[in-house]
């Protein structure tokens, strides 16, 4: 079930990103912005909408994109990766993030930049190490998706 993340998440959303930190940090300040702190500002920022999958009382996977249209994390456990869990979690907020934008932005680590790749994105940059932390910009053009019929419409 996919539903709003809440404070009493934040256990387990840090133990499920801690294993990918290794993928963007490469100094004490990348990895700050993974920590419980940074995590819970996150949550408590009335313009980033954070999401969990859970099931059997588990998170499974989170994602999260701040307006109007920018992924903050999204990240899957390790340990059920290739089941869809992924694909559930883009699928539930790019209905939101479709509605009134035009581009959709990430910076991703080296290792993800495939998995935005089959979601649609496109490197916009070379990597980039800052603050940090190490990326590739890539953005997700929605327009042509948004002039699409809606499913069943003739």
């Amino acid at each position: 079930m996919i539903r709003p993340a809440t404070h009493a998440d934040l256990e387990q959303i840090e133990r499920l990103i801690q294993p990918y930190i290794a993928d963007f940090a490469i100094s004490r300040e990348g990895e700050e912005k993974f920590s419980s702190a940074s995590i819970l500002k996150l949550l408590n920022t009335e313009q980033v909408h954070y999401y969990v999958y859970e099931q059997n009382e588990a998170i499974l996977g989170i994602i999260a994109y701040k307006e109007p249209a920018h992924l903050v994390h999204f990240f899957v456990d390790i340990a059920v990766q290739q089941q869809g869990i992924g694909r559930k979690l883009w699928n539930y907020v790019v209905v939101e993030l479709q509605q009134n934008i035009t581009t959709i932005s990430v910076n991703s680590s080296c290792y993800a930049q495939p998995i935005y790749q089959k979601f649609g994105f496109k490197a916009v940059s070379e990597v980039i190490e800052a603050h940090g932390l190490r990326f590739v910009m890539m953005q997700k053009n929605t327009t042509a998706e948004n002039k699409k019929a809606p499913e069943g419409a003739v």
